[in-house]
């Protein structure tokens, strides 16, 4: 079996061991960035609480409606981690 510090040491020039430890470390980054700890909870909340406030501007007519779609949207995306 080969270890990859031995491969990248031995049969490769120097300027590419240097590369490649270059994307070592972003893949070392990437991993860590996707194990970071998100906080859905509440975007969900204000997610629920800006339908609530839709439903409740379209009930009374009220003329600024279209001001809530911002937070509802962003906060539906941010909720489901799309963002």
């Amino acid at each position: 079996m080969i270890n990859e510090n031995s491969f990248f040491d031995s049969t490769l020039p120097p300027y590419f061991c240097r590369a490649f430890a270059g994307l070592r470390q972003v893949k070392r980054n990437f991993l860590e960035m996707e194990h970071t700890k998100k906080y859905k909870g509440i975007w969900l909340l204000v997610f629920l609480a800006s339908t609530a406030a839709l439903f409740f501007a379209i009930y009374s007519h009220w003329e600024w409606l279209t001001l809530i779609l911002p937070f509802q949207i962003t906060a539906f995306v941010k909720a489901m981690d799309i963002m």
